[in-house]
């Protein structure tokens, strides 16, 4: 009998994937309020999307930026 599981790559890929998924919802929300996000916003977007940064992270970074903690 044979165990089969995703290969590393295809798991980084379903991972990412699933970042990115979150990231445009989020955007998408503040679309939806008329509220545009900035390059710095959308780089940090950028640095989840990629694995650079977790969830946590990006919200503590995006608050730093709006002065709220």
């Amino acid at each position: 009998m044979s165990i089969t599981s995703a290969s590393p790559n295809a798991a980084d890929a379903a991972r990412r994937a699933q970042r990115e998924k979150y990231a445009r919802e989020a955007l998408a929300t503040l679309r939806l309020e008329d509220l545009a996000p900035t390059k710095e916003v959308l780089a940090l977007a950028n640095e989840y999307i990629e694995g650079r940064l977790e969830a946590k992270e990006l919200t503590t970074a995006v608050r730093r930026l709006y002065g709220r903690r």
